[in-house]
């Protein structure tokens, strides 16, 4: 089998990134868009010793359980996999991605639940970034998958509606008044990205991402501001450094509010350009409620709420707890989950900066705790904190994971040590691609 090499295929199973899996002579060939059932007419466009991978040319027999997909940048744009599948079938598929993960990395069989669904599969996400390239005019939209080349779109599917029209409006006067494109390989030019934050009450804070600060560039996001009485913040973020990081630190308040107000829960939160939150706020929602469900509070409890960020979690856990403390490592998200405390009248939580690993050592010398709520970042969590938490032996713990494999890693880590994994309920944050957030329950064996 070679590079170029056009083949007919029977699909058998599909993988975690949802690639169809077809084998000739036992060797798997990984294909992109085609599903378990379906036969293809493919061509292999890499082979390695252990597998090939294929684009789909034709599909010649079809599953029941593909849809027509609607976007038409969908076979070149890297953000969306599973557009392809039947919205039921991508939940039976993810649930079945997070049971062989576990089993795979973890060698972890437990209750996982089904998927809680997403009501709202398109026009989903509060937080967009756009790139701008230049292809002898300006073109915008969302990098080819695993590379930094811009798909040319107008709009996309699982973003609002609103902000693919400014990204319009924006290019428009780009072009109109002859500004600069970034160029990443020449590290030349001036504009970068457009990101967009909306909240439930339909406002939106646009940050413009440029090498330098431009007056050109104000006039122009002030004329969208005008034009728009969605918009109620401007900010423009400087990076000047040859990266493929977006944001740098430096960022610059043009007009309007500091920072947008976000409602979850009937809590209030200020979100600020370079806050973290989910991207999806009504399974954000259905996520923080059932971490909440598996803490099973009674109002006695004390609660540690790792990798706190801007406190969403642990001032959601305030009002079933007896006290909650928010750790995390970054000062501006401690000023900014305290702001949060203040907004929302809450007085039984305690937000501390510092590393996890120390500050619960410090907090269990002082008191019991009784649950730790853990919401890290995709690579998990360091060892050198859940080994701390084993030893003080904190009798619940609840993982937000936003990665099932390094939550299986660190799960059997936990479970060596004398924890056990109760119960996993993937939750759909994601729709159309194949990432799964998961809430899990783990409790130390009495």
């Amino acid at each position: 089998m070679q590079v170029n090499d056009i083949i007919k295929l029977k699909i058998i199973d599909i993988d975690h990134e949802g690639l169809g899996i077809g084998k000739i002579d036992n060797f798997p060939i990984f294909v992109d868009n085609a599903l378990p059932g379906e036969t293809v007419t493919c061509i292999i466009t890499r082979v390695t010793k252990n597998i090939a991978t294929a684009k789909n040319l034709e599909l010649l027999e079809k599953s029941s359980n593909r849809e027509e997909y609607l976007c038409p940048h969908y076979l070149e744009c890297g953000g969306c996999n599973m557009m392809h599948f039947k919205y039921d079938y991508e939940l039976t598929c993810k649930k079945q991605f997070v049971i062989n993960t576990l089993k795979k990395v973890g060698n972890i069989t437990t209750k996982v639940n089904d998927v809680i669904r997403n009501d709202k599969t398109y026009n989903y996400r509060n937080k967009v970034i756009v790139p701008f390239a230049n292809k002898g005019r300006i073109i915008s939209g969302f990098y080819k998958e695993n590379t930094h080349e811009v798909v040319e779109m107008e709009k996309c599917l699982i973003e609002p509606e609103i902000t693919s029209r400014i990204t319009k409006d924006f290019k428009e006067l780009l072009m109109l008044n002859n500004i600069s494109i970034y160029d990443e390989k020449s590290n030349t030019g001036l504009v970068r990205n457009i990101m967009y934050r909306t909240n439930i009450f339909n406002e939106i804070m646009v940050v413009v991402v440029l090498t330098k600060l431009n007056e050109n560039i104000v006039s122009i996001m002030k004329k969208l501001k005008n034009k728009y009485n969605e918009i109620v913040s401007l900010y423009i973020n400087v990076n000047d450094k040859q990266t493929n990081v977006v944001l740098s630190d430096d960022f610059y308040l043009i007009e309007g509010q500091k920072e947008l107000l976000e409602e979850i829960n009937g809590l209030k939160f200020l979100v600020s350009p370079n806050s973290f939150l989910q991207v999806n706020h009504d399974q954000c929602e259905k996520l923080y409620s059932k971490a909440l469900e598996y803490c099973n509070l009674t109002g006695n409890e004390n609660v540690i709420d790792a990798y706190c960020g801007i406190g969403s979690i642990t001032l959601s856990l305030a009002k079933n707890a007896k006290h909650v403390y928010g750790i995390e490592i970054v000062p501006e998200a401690i000023k900014n989950a305290n702001n949060n405390k203040l907004l929302n009248n809450i007085t039984n939580v305690d937000f501390i900066c510092g590393k996890c690993e120390d500050k619960i050592v410090e907090l269990v010398s002082k008191e019991h705790q009784d649950v730790i709520v853990f919401d890290p970042p995709r690579k998990g969590c360091e060892q050198s904190f859940l080994d701390t938490v084993i030893k003080m032996r904190i009798p619940k713990i609840v993982y937000i994971s936003c990665k099932t494999s390094t939550f299986a890693r660190d799960a059997r880590y936990l479970i060596d040590h004398g924890y056990e994994l109760i119960e996993v309920t993937p939750v759909d944050l994601f729709s159309h691609s194949s990432h799964i957030e998961t809430v899990c329950l783990l409790e130390l064996k009495k």
